[in-house]
């Protein structure tokens, strides 16, 4: 049974705590940049979701007004003319009239429901993509975070155990442009 020292165990810990705040970093961040638009970009965004799940719902409501009014609209009215008017509705058929009347009823009440729909589903996005919003900002704080420990523990490192011997480093950053250059790759 071996017992560490308390030094050991804190310098196994910090160890540990480095590794992980990379990591972390690696996934956070490239997901919080992408997470994040500019704010006229979302904004623009939003504006556009709200004001076309607005046409939506008003494009639907019209169209169950429309289905009220439709007898007293231009091209629509031949449809009330032919099924009140004998010599129409006998020569073309009294059933093909009330199909046609039926299928033009259904048809804008279809079209109806489906408006409405599409600004359900505009709200949706809309809702999402806020949440999308306040997530990145999110991340990107908590990113902000784990880059300020980390510095902190880079600080830590290069004060106390930069010339140690015996101390493995637990993690082996990328490097740097410059020394990539100096090895040739």
């Amino acid at each position: 049974m071996s017992h560490t020292t308390l030094k050991e165990d804190l310098l196994a810990e910090f160890r540990e705590e480095r590794v992980m705040i990379n990591e972390q970093i690696e996934i956070l961040d490239p997901m919080a940049t992408s997470l994040r638009l500019p704010a006229a970009m979302s904004m623009l965004s939003s504006s556009t979701l709200v004001i076309t799940e607005y046409i939506c719902y008003f494009l639907a409501l019209g169209s169950i007004a429309f289905v009220f009014l439709m007898h007293r609209i231009f091209p629509f009215s031949l449809l009330s003319n032919l099924f009140y008017t004998p010599e129409f509705r006998n020569s073309i058929g009294a059933s093909n009239v009330v199909y046609l009347i039926g299928a033009t009823y259904g048809i804008v009440v279809l079209g109806a429901l489906l408006l409405f729909f599409i600004g359900r589903m505009v709200r949706e996005i809309r809702l999402k993509n806020e949440i999308l919003d306040v997530v990145g900002r999110d991340i990107k704080i908590i990113v902000g975070m784990h880059l300020e420990r980390k510095a902190a523990l880079d600080t830590i490192e290069q004060r106390h155990m930069l010339g140690m011997s015996g101390i493995a480093q637990p993690f082996k950053s990328k490097p740097a442009v410059s020394e990539s250059v100096k090895s040739g790759q």
